[in-house]
């Protein structure tokens, strides 16, 4: 009678990875990183736009439109600062809220800035607000209406650089939030990928040690 019940041993077929080519290798290397860059640029762009609207140095405001193409087309980045009201005149770039539309931000081009001379032709008029025209460089005709801005300051355009604020378009979609979660998964994917196709496997490793 035997003593014990004796299991026969199974032996599982070896996991053979499958060989990814050098080429392939980076690829998907060019790939990971190129991500990873989008990502990080997208993340130091809402950090530099916080911080400087929090300290009121600066303000980075993405182009949404090409009404201001060429010099400006859609896409860039503008960096505006803080003037004041008094120093701004025709041919300045300023950011203002669309008096149509108070929640969307425009950046056009002064055109004409109202004196005192012209104060009869309102019936609101301020000496301490500024009234203006303004237009885009792309636009066939002027605004629609007279911006009137009673801040001390106005931002004024600096400077901008083409492309760069893609990201921040970008951010400001609603569905960023899912699709930074999907890049994320998919950067950790790429790295576990190169870390299994980089390991050696069991056949190489017996013909190494027997070198």
């Amino acid at each position: 009678m035997p003593h014990g019940l004796h299991v026969p041993a199974v032996h599982l077929p070896a996991l053979h990875l499958p060989v990814v080519s050098p080429r392939a290798r980076r690829i998907f290397f060019a790939i990971r990183v190129l991500i990873t860059s989008l990502v990080g640029l997208g993340v130091l762009l809402s950090v530099a736009i916080f911080a400087l609207s929090a300290t009121g140095t600066a303000r980075l405001v993405p182009v949404l439109s090409n009404s201001m193409a060429p010099n400006m087309p859609v896409g860039s980045m503008a960096l505006t600062v803080p003037v004041s009201k008094s120093s701004i005149q025709v041919g300045d770039v300023i950011v203002f809220s669309n008096p149509t539309q108070p929640s969307t931000r425009v950046i056009h081009r002064i055109t004409h800035v109202y004196g005192p001379n012209e104060a009869d032709q309102f019936s609101n008029w301020n000496p301490d607000v500024l009234f203006a025209t303004t237009q885009g460089d792309n636009n066939p005709q002027a605004d629609p209406w007279i911006v009137t801005i009673a801040d001390a300051t106005v931002w004024r355009l600096q400077t901008s650089v083409p492309f760069l604020g893609y990201p921040a378009i970008w951010l400001a979609q609603p569905l960023a939030p899912i699709w930074l979660l999907a890049t994320g998964v998919l950067v950790v994917a790429l790295w576990i990928l190169r870390s299994v196709w980089h390991r050696p496997r069991a056949h190489e490793s017996v013909a190494q040690e027997a070198s």
